[in-house]
């Protein structure tokens, strides 16, 4: 596990299931071109993990 997991914000159940199905939280922010380092870039990531869990939530 990279150190920067370790950077991951609480996520609900829903929001780690989207995490997950990329690897890590390092790699689902790698996947969108941002920082795992980067307190503004894992706040972008936070926001982008929101919305697809909504999305999800919104197809069901």
């Amino acid at each position: 596990m990279p150190a920067t997991d370790g950077l991951q914000p609480s996520l609900t159940p829903a929001e780690r299931a989207i995490v997950k199905s990329y690897g890590s939280w390092t790699e689902f922010m790698q996947s969108y071109g941002l920082k795992p380092y980067d307190l503004d870039d894992i706040e972008e990531a936070k926001s982008i993990v929101q919305a697809l869990a909504s999305n999800d939530d919104d197809e069901n």
